[in-house]
């Protein structure tokens, strides 16, 4: 006779309800947004986080443990002076001092420097010794100059920016009791003599090109440069302005980067001469620009991630930026190479996969995890797949994968992940490009959707080998946006499932396409739009959108509406998971989880979740178990029983006690 020792546990569910046991499988190292970082040497740092987050290193950054601030304001700046003494401060007037190196951490305010004031901005919080400080904050419309002489006890306002525009300080800097701010208007930079007591307009800088300028630094006594954001949509080149006369007068100095419309958010100079300035390109990618020679000319680069940077901390040669999403990444040699810390990002998990007993998850930004039983019980960081924002992501079971990503491109890994490589050059973007999907038929044929221009124009790429290379195959004019996705059911079969209800299916490889037929859609339906579709076999696909489920049994040719029976739906259907024809799971935007268990002939759902999360990636592993990426970079999922342990025993004695009624024979 055999035992089988297992742990059952029991669902119930209504007709309209049921109980969905999710459990966080993997969470971000960093469980907030970095705002702001600060290293005091190269081993001592930290960073301010939102939700009143702050974490330090004490080796350089390889490993960081969180700091009980006392709060869960978001705090937006960090300034230490000292390994032991330092600030942070929030957009509402509160400012936390430390003076044991963050182990504890003191509330105070800033706000009443400005009675009356409701504060809402804070774009700096710079300490130049333990006493003497300065906070820019306000307002829309109001920004005011805040200094305190007591280490941040008391403050007392010395400037002000109030006017019926919208004007900003972003930056000051002072060399003994000079100083100088500057902004994002022409004619509001200033100086001062006297440590910040009394200030001074500068001459109006002079260029019909300017942006906000976000980095000011002395060079000397008398030369100042100061740099900012260029924009590629207003054709203005990254701003650059030295001034020779302590900022007095400005002169222009980015000609060796007039076709570099690219957006500085940050900079550091380790000396008059040798200096670095890091933001985006405005699509979400790593623009650096350096000099040496004091900022008269410029060479740009643009580093292979799918991030930006809006923050930076400098000690000689070594280096250390904050990424968007919460990426950090390090240099010590200031600049000429960079490693990226292999941390789980704060970014929306794009894509969840699991084939041949394994797992994996990309995010938005690039980074991919792994699991490496299948389950989707421990995810490990795997990997960065480089430059431009992932919108999709598809496995082989050949252990090939495949990276959807903005501006029409694609990597590949034939390592399980490990490492990528380009198979599709990405467009120069000049406009937004983003991701439709991709899918193959076979392990040598597939296809991958694009748009281009602003999302207007759609392209449909495809590989006959396995991936090595793709084709242009078809250039459609789209309904002028993009949602939904693409589906391959064999080698010349694919189906574009877009906006407004828009549909194309080719049977020859994409030589030619044709609308889907849509049936049984009332005409309400008729500028809804499509938002996922998952496959099923090589026939029969579900298709999600705009509060509806349809389903294809004849590769797509036809889509049929089914009626979910279910009212009071207030969010619209996003990601759609299957396990064969029978389970099946649709998630909405907000946190509502459908389920079926007869192929979509009955839902029911369950808003456990309501308000917590926003799925953004749905898949099932090979048990069975349903898993979900959020949009702060988690992953959900139903705990896989992988072990069984059987015991085998024979009975030597057999007895029966009964004390209840018989249900057989309910006189005994």
């Amino acid at each position: 006779m055999k035992k089988i020792l297992f742990t059952l546990v029991i669902s119930l569910i209504s007709f309209h309800s049921f109980g969905q046991n999710l459990k966080i499988l993997s969470s971000p190292d960093f469980k907030e947004t970095i705002r702001d970082i600060k290293f005091i040497d190269i081993s001592t740092g930290w960073i301010c986080l939102n939700k009143g987050m702050i974490y330090k290193t004490t080796d350089g950054g390889l490993n960081w443990f969180e700091q009980n601030t006392g709060t869960t304001k978001d705090l937006v700046k960090i300034s230490f002076v000292n390994p032991n003494i330092g600030w942070s401060v929030t957009v509402d007037g509160f400012i936390y001092k430390t003076t044991n190196g963050g182990e504890s951490w003191t509330e105070l305010n800033y706000s009443y420097a400005v009675p009356g004031m409701v504060f809402s901005i804070c774009d700096l919080l710079k300490f130049i010794d333990e006493n003497i400080g300065f906070i820019i904050a306000g307002k829309l419309k109001q920004i005011y100059l805040l200094k305190t002489t007591d280490g941040g006890s008391s403050w007392v306002k010395k400037d002000s920016l109030v006017s019926s525009t919208a004007r900003r300080w972003y930056d000051i800097d002072f060399l003994g009791s000079h100083g100088i701010m500057v902004g994002d208007k022409k004619d509001i930079q200033k100086y001062t003599t006297d440590l910040g007591e009394t200030w001074t307009l500068s001459t109006a800088i002079n260029d019909n090109f300017f942006r906000d300028l976000k980095y000011v630094k002395h060079l000397s006594a008398t030369e100042i440069i100061a740099m900012g954001e260029g924009n590629e949509f207003s054709g203005v080149p990254v701003p650059i302005y030295k001034s020779f006369d302590g900022g007095i007068n400005w002169v222009k100095k980015n000609q060796s980067l007039l076709s570099v419309y690219d957006r500085v958010k940050t900079a550091y100079f380790k000396d008059n001469l040798n200096g670095i300035g890091m933001g985006s390109d405005g699509f979400s990618k790593a623009f650096v620009v350096k000099t040496t020679d004091g900022g008269e000319t410029w060479s740009f680069q643009v580093l292979d991630y799918a991030f930006s940077f809006q923050s930076m901390t400098g000690l000689g040669d070594f280096l250390f930026a904050v990424g968007t999403s919460s990426h950090l990444i390090y240099s010590s040699d200031f600049g000429s190479s960079w490693q990226m810390l292999n941390k789980k990002a704060y970014s929306s998990i794009a894509s969840i996969n699991f084939v041949n007993n394994k797992g994996y998850a990309v995010t938005r930004n690039g980074d991919v995890y792994f699991n490496n039983d299948g389950t989707g019980k421990n995810w490990e960081y795997l990997s960065q797949a480089g430059k431009n924002l992932t919108g999709a992501m598809c496995f082989l079971p050949n252990g090939k994968g495949f990276i959807l990503k903005e501006n029409h491109h694609i990597v590949k890994t034939t390592d399980n992940g490990q490492t990528w490589v380009t198979v599709l050059e990405p467009v120069n973007p000049s406009s937004r490009n983003l991701v439709g999907g991709i899918d193959f038929g076979d392990l040598n044929n597939g296809f991958a959707w694009f748009s281009q221009n602003d999302y207007g124009d759609y392209y449909v790429y495809r590989t006959s080998d396995g991936g090595e290379t793709w084709i242009q195959t078809q250039q459609f004019a789209g309904p002028g946006y993009i949602s939904g996705n693409l589906i391959s059911f064999d080698a010349n079969t694919a189906v574009v499932l877009a906006p407004d209800m828009w549909t194309q299916r080719t049977t020859d490889g994409g030589i030619t396409w044709n609308s889907a037929v849509l049936n049984n859609f009332t005409p309400y339906f008729a500028t809804k739009d499509f938002e996922d579709v998952v496959k099923i076999d090589e026939n029969r696909a579900v298709a999600i959108g705009e509060k509806f489920i349809c389903i294809t049994t004849d590769k797509g040719a036809n889509w049929n509406y089914i009626d979910h029976g279910l009212n009071n739906i207030d969010s619209g259907f996003y990601k759609i998971a299957f396990s064969s024809d029978t389970l099946g799971y649709v998630m909405q935007y907000d946190g509502t989880i459908l389920k079926t268990t007869d192929f979509g002939l009955t839902w029911s759902w369950d808003t456990t979740y309501f308000g917590q999360y926003y799925f953004f990636a749905s898949a099932i592993n090979q048990y069975g178990k349903l898993m979900l990426g959020t949009s702060t970079g988690y992953i959900l999922g139903e705990e896989t029983l992988t072990n069984i342990n059987e015991e085998h025993f024979n009975p030597t004695d057999f007895y029966l006690n009964q004390n209840y009624p018989n249900p057989f024979n309910p006189s005994t």
